[in-house]
């Protein structure tokens, strides 16, 4: 999935407002920590796909 679109749909859901950055700064580190695997590089949130990473 799109970075930009995951983001818009978290934003999307939430009653209060964050900012995109924030979550793009989560979202970075959920990829340093193993949770998402990523495809591309990270330059903007448009530009990078995440997807989690499989436990098997």
């Amino acid at each position: 999935m799109k970075t930009a679109r995951l983001i818009g749909e978290v934003i999307g859901n939430l009653d209060q407002y964050f900012g995109d950055e924030f979550f793009e700064y989560r979202v970075r580190n959920l990829i340093m920590n193993g949770v998402f695997e990523i495809s591309a590089v990270p330059k903007g949130m448009r530009f990078y796909s995440v997807r989690v990473k499989s436990v098997l």
